[in-house]
């Protein structure tokens, strides 16, 4: 029991940190479900394009939790710090592209192919949420930071507390309460910018104020911005960003090829989408724990833990996701009433969570072997794995399966989760392998 409870231990503020961010689009959702559905589809649209570069800065940040995870387990508080500075500035330089490359996309917005009633929504909240995504890349510094050394309930608190500000801010400013006028869509997306904005100062100031972190600090000084230290975050992160913007990709394809059949379509997917997201967050956060509970034990050169990490943590996931995929075929109307009175988006997305309810444990169990295979820093070959499933052939199939062979909806959804499925086989392999060439290589007797 010890071992499940290492990573449920770690697992649970990440996984309540990563629900509530997913509970901000829930809410999103549903406010401005209320409003009309071209918003619903706006909002959706103008996500699935966000949410690309959102988790393309996630990527390259999640290479500093294994890296400090490493060296704090060598006790090389020095190199924790470096690492930590490194990751500020990198983090910084990132935010910037992110947001100065999708006001470049912006006018382009109307080429997506969908109703011009859907893009005259999705405009406004596209461009207060793209300008979010700066203070939300600095904040990824901090956290990857505080999970390398083995504390995740502080991401825990400001995100779910910055979350908070976030709903009352969107009841305020969608609907136009305490004086503000009624803004729709643009008052969601106005909302996170202002929560995400107060993320990163939250964290400054809890590391300033406390003693325990506040030593890392200390080794912050202007030598150790090293070019070869930028490098070695940028070479970790690089493949997990590709791998995970591949992956996000995908589904932003299937969001969009979901508006090439109607915007009723497009809106009962967003819904389908807001909770097997919320859902597959726990997932996200037994897969961080698993990373840092393997980059521990190999820093440590403990490769028994290693494995015993890992599988436990693939276990967790398929039984957590087993339980919501339950439910998701079990009492899909429910779900879906509780955003929209339309019959029609009701009954489209009822058909989807019946997919869904499948899709949870194939994406859980792929998710944790990532997590397990980043925690022994490698990434190359899982990104190559994730072109082939996730681009070569889950859209191709998603496509035929949807349009040309006619299944719809729920033909298209069943793409993608084929292709998931054949990334967790390719991802397992892989994962026996690596620990058998690392356990080799590090024992090998020298010559």
């Amino acid at each position: 029991m010890g071992r499940i409870a290492d990573n449920v231990r770690l697992a649970y503020p990440i996984v309540l940190s990563g629900l509530g961010l997913s509970i901000v689009q829930f809410f999103d959702t549903l406010m401005v479900g209320q409003v009309n559905k071209e918003s619903l589809a706006g909002v959706a649209f103008a996500s699935a394009i966000i949410i690309v570069f959102l988790v393309c800065g996630q990527g390259i940040g999640m290479a500093q939790t294994p890296l400090v995870g490493q060296a704090f387990a060598r006790k090389e508080t020095k190199r924790v710090a470096i690492i930590f500075q490194n990751a500020i500035l990198q983090n910084i330089i990132i935010g910037i592209l992110i947001v100065i490359a999708l006001m470049i996309l912006l006018p382009f917005l109307p080429y997506f192919g969908q109703e011009p009633k859907v893009i005259e929504f999705a405009k406004p909240y596209f461009i207060a949420t793209a300008l979010s995504l700066l203070p939300a890349q600095i904040f990824l510094a901090f956290r990857h930071f505080m999970e390398g050394v083995g504390n995740t309930k502080v991401t825990m608190a400001i995100i779910i507390s910055a979350n908070i500000l976030n709903i009352i801010l969107n009841y305020v400013f969608i609907f136009g309460k305490l004086g503000c006028p009624p803004m729709g869509a643009f008052g969601a997306g106005l909302a996170t910018l202002v929560a995400r904005t107060l993320m990163p100062i939250a964290y400054l100031i809890f590391i300033l104020s406390n003693k325990k972190y506040r030593r890392y600090t200390l080794f912050f000084k202007k030598s150790n911005l090293q070019l070869h230290m930028q490098k070695n975050i940028l070479k970790l992160g690089a493949p997990i960003a590709v791998q995970q913007t591949l992956e996000c990709v995908s589904f932003s394809m299937i969001t969009i090829m979901m508006g090439w059949f109607s915007t009723v379509v497009l809106a009962a997917y967003q819904i389908a989408l807001t909770f097997f997201t919320m859902t597959f967050q726990i997932s996200c956060g037994i897969a961080s724990a698993t990373t840092i509970l393997v980059s521990h034990s190999y820093g440590r050169k403990d490769f028994k833990s290693v494995s015993m990490h890992s599988r436990t943590g693939v276990e967790l996931s398929v039984t957590t996701m087993a339980v919501f995929g339950s439910l998701f075929i079990l009492i899909p109307d429910f779900i879906t009433s509780m955003f929209t009175s339309d019959k029609e988006v009701i009954e489209q997305a009822a058909s989807l969570f019946l997919i869904a309810g499948i899709f949870q444990v194939i994406d859980g169990t792929q998710v944790t072997l990532l997590g397990a295979l980043r925690g022994l820093n490698d990434v190359n070959k899982p990104m190559q794995y994730s072109l082939l499933s996730y681009t070569l052939i889950a859209l191709p199939l998603a496509y035929i399966l949807g349009f040309p062979l006619n299944l719809g909806p729920c033909g298209t959804f069943s793409g993608i989760a084929i292709g998931l499925l054949i990334a967790a086989i390719l991802y397992k392999k892989r994962l026996k392998t690596i620990i058998i060439r690392k356990k080799n290589t590090i024992f090998a007797p020298s010559k």
